[in-house]
């Protein structure tokens, strides 16, 4: 399943990873995911396999490691309705 951002979510590229906002409920959240994640990841049309890879080829980080974290950072953004369908 990919993820991508529930109605009105805006994403935005930090030094120290991403912030998600809702600017109508003024609602953030912060993402310390330094250059793992990218703000295309959420549009929808990547897999839980393809941002793996993506993030493996990108930082030298070995999939395995990329796996194993995943899962926490995309369920933070699902229980805080910044994503409409959770990573999996």
């Amino acid at each position: 399943m990919a993820g991508r951002l529930a109605h009105g979510v805006q994403v935005r590229k930090e030094a120290w990873g991403l912030l998600f906002y809702l600017p109508a409920g003024h609602r953030v959240c912060f993402i310390r995911s330094g250059d793992w994640l990218c703000p295309g990841h959420f549009d929808g049309t990547w897999s839980l396999e393809d941002i793996i890879a993506d993030v493996s080829t990108r930082t030298g980080t070995p999939a395995e490691m990329v796996e194993r974290s995943l899962p926490r950072l995309t369920a933070r953004l699902a229980a805080g309705g910044m994503v409409a369908d959770e990573i999996r």
